[in-house]
């Protein structure tokens, strides 16, 4: 049976109930967007796609591989923004920075290894973000970007990232349910 997964960095409730303050105050611009669950916001690393579930520990071993030597690292949740771009966002995020480019090395370890298994190479370039919302129509866009770039530089937090997840993502009508698989440690 396939199972559609991804590879997740979760994050923690302090820093998940400033992004739902965030969502409530963007919220007001009465844009047509699909707002992410707070319970569902993460980092995604790789998305995987479906996939045999018999491949699931194979896909675990790739993510303990893809993490070897990598100590435990702190995380800063500063500033927002939209994909593709400003003037015609589909995504809304607040940004991740990592100095140290720790999950851009994650990503592309898994990105490369994944592909044996059959999973898609992504031409585009890795970048950190925390998904809050996806914009359905133009309706109050400019209005949902005016209360965006309030937020611009804002600083939701600092994390230590410990762990890399393992995520099954079942699509329902009332959204994605995501259910933790395996966790992997990062080891100091």
């Amino acid at each position: 049976m396939n199972v559609r997964l991804f590879v997740a960095v979760e994050i923690t409730e302090e820093t998940r109930k400033k992004l739902t303050a965030f969502q409530e105050k963007l919220k007001k611009a009465g844009a047509d967007v699909g707002w992410v669950a707070p319970e569902n916001i993460h980092i995604t690393l790789k998305f995987i796609g479906y996939i045999d579930e018999d491949k699931i520990e194979e896909i675990r071993n790739i993510i303990k591989d893809s993490v070897t030597h990598i100590k435990p690292f702190n995380l800063s949740y500063a500033g927002v923004g939209a994909f593709p771009t400003p003037k015609s966002p589909r995504v809304i995020f607040a940004q991740a920075i990592d100095t140290g480019g720790v999950l851009a090395k994650i990503y592309e370890r898994l990105d490369n290894q994944l592909m044996a298994l059959g999973v898609e190479h992504e031409a585009r370039k890795f970048d950190a973000h925390l998904t809050v919302g996806r914009v359905k129509t133009r309706r109050n866009v400019t209005k949902l970007m005016e209360s965006l770039n309030s937020y611009n530089g804002f600083n939701f937090g600092l994390e230590h990232i410990t762990q890399v997840v393992l995520m099954k993502s079942t699509l329902s009508p009332e959204g994605p349910i995501y259910t933790k698989l395996h966790s992997v440690d990062l080891v100091s």
